[in-house]
């Protein structure tokens, strides 16, 4: 959720790219659906606090809504009753915001729902500041579901958002670069 920056920016890009796809002019519009549709799957981060939720076990907010296939469900929805626009545009806003919340941070998404519960991520390069290189390097991890609790307990960095956010940490100079291009990008493709 405190990486939205991220999401925007992808939800700029996203805009930009359907408008050129499309041949039509970018509008206000587009660009604040293509925003609302990359943040679409943290509505339930919103539901998390609502219920006493914390930073240190926001992972949990990733269990009501960011199911993947769900979306893709929702995307033909949109497709059918709204066209091939916002069609694409929101199964590309809310694959973009799955797969920022599977790379390098985090317990993953739960890419299989509801055929499995497992969360995955790729790229995990994260190691909280009291568990150094907690985990191997690899492409893939498998988070078993009934295990991230235990996992969150050990290897949970409750300090986070001090520690990516707050530093210049890989991610999140990445992200930042990324939000910054699209707001160069939308500047440049207006101009």
């Amino acid at each position: 959720m405190f990486s939205m920056h991220l999401d925007i920016g992808l939800g700029i890009l996203n805009a930009i790219f359907i408008s050129w796809l499309f041949e039509l002019p970018l509008s206000v519009s587009m660009i604040v659906w293509g925003i609302l549709f990359a943040l679409a799957p943290d509505l339930d981060y919103l539901i998390h606090l609502a219920r006493g939720g914390t930073s240190k076990d926001d992972y949990k907010h990733r269990r009501l809504l960011h199911h993947p296939l769900l979306f893709l469900l929702i995307s033909i929805g949109v497709f059918w009753v709204f066209g091939k626009t916002w069609g694409l545009m929101f199964l590309l806003g809310t694959l973009g915001h799955f797969v920022h919340d599977s790379i390098g941070i985090g317990w993953g998404v739960q890419w299989l729902s509801p055929f499995n519960k497992n969360h995955y991520s790729f790229f995990y390069v994260y190691s909280p500041p009291h568990v150094p290189n907690a985990f191997p390097s690899q492409l893939v991890y498998e988070w078993k579901y009934e295990e991230l609790d235990e996992l969150n307990q050990k290897y949970g960095d409750s300090n986070w958002l001090r520690n990516i956010y707050g530093k210049m940490h890989p991610f999140a100079l990445a992200e930042s670069i990324v939000f910054i291009a699209a707001v160069a990008g939308l500047y440049l493709y207006l101009k």
